[in-house]
């Protein structure tokens, strides 16, 4: 038996460091695509809302997250190269922004268009791969782990929670990473600087209806029907 597990790991040893972790390797990138597609193809075929598909989306958070801690964790792409969290969020990405082209959600668009552009710098510039920033900025999505249920249950504390939360992972954390760039030599007017602060002013823009929110109290109680089609 432990022959046979030793065996097992040997091979799934083999199959990450020479298949899926090396420079060479698109399985990184077709292997989730094939998956966010899929959902897409699926949500589409059963009139569900992919924009608001909750658990799908905590699947990318999530996933991102991890992949995030464990590459900044080695620090090493010889063990876990940081093209894999990259390509995880990268083909995510080009199907939410495909979905929310399709809806005509503008707002939702530019977010999907920054973070393309973002992850395609993060994947193109040494410096971005160096400082890991795909990774670092994998954190941000914490705050959209509370959020559907901060709208689903509509309570003062998950509000808050989320308020918090969102303070932190977007309008703390995402400052920091620029100062990290530029304390690395990248200049204010570069195009990777700008587009970071681009994404910085959308969240901005969210943040004042957060706080708007916050002292004027939460709107109307969502419907069943719409609640059905975050699950």
């Amino acid at each position: 038996m432990s022959y046979i597990i030793s065996l097992i790991l040997q091979r799934a040893k083999s199959l990450w460091l020479d298949h899926y972790n090396v420079e060479t390797s698109w399985y990184a990138f077709w292997l989730p695509f094939s998956f966010w597609l899929g959902c897409w193809l699926y949500a589409k075929k059963t009139e569900k809302d992919f924009g608001r598909w909750a658990t799908l989306h905590a699947v990318h958070n999530i996933g991102a997250m991890i992949l995030g801690s464990i590459s900044i964790y080695y620090n090493d792409d010889s063990i876990f190269n940081e093209r894999v969290g990259q390509l995880w969020s990268l083909s995510y990405f080009i199907i939410e922004t495909i979905d929310q082209l399709l809806q005509g959600h503008v707002l939702y668009i530019f977010h999907g268009v920054i973070a393309l552009l973002l992850g395609l710098a993060n994947y193109n510039i040494p410096l971005l791969r160096a400082l890991r920033m795909n990774s670092k900025a994998s954190y941000i999505e914490a705050s959209s782990l509370v959020l559907p249920f901060a709208k689903r249950h509509r309570t003062a504390w998950l509000f808050l929670t989320f308020a918090a939360v969102y303070t932190v992972c977007r309008i703390i954390w995402v400052p920091l990473m620029i100062k990290d760039l530029l304390d690395n030599g990248m200049e204010i007017s570069h195009p990777a600087v700008i587009g970071v602060c681009a994404f910085y002013c959308l969240n901005i823009h969210w943040y004042i209806k957060i706080i708007k929110i916050t002292i004027k109290g939460s709107p109307r109680p969502e419907k069943k029907e719409d609640k059905a089609k975050e699950e």
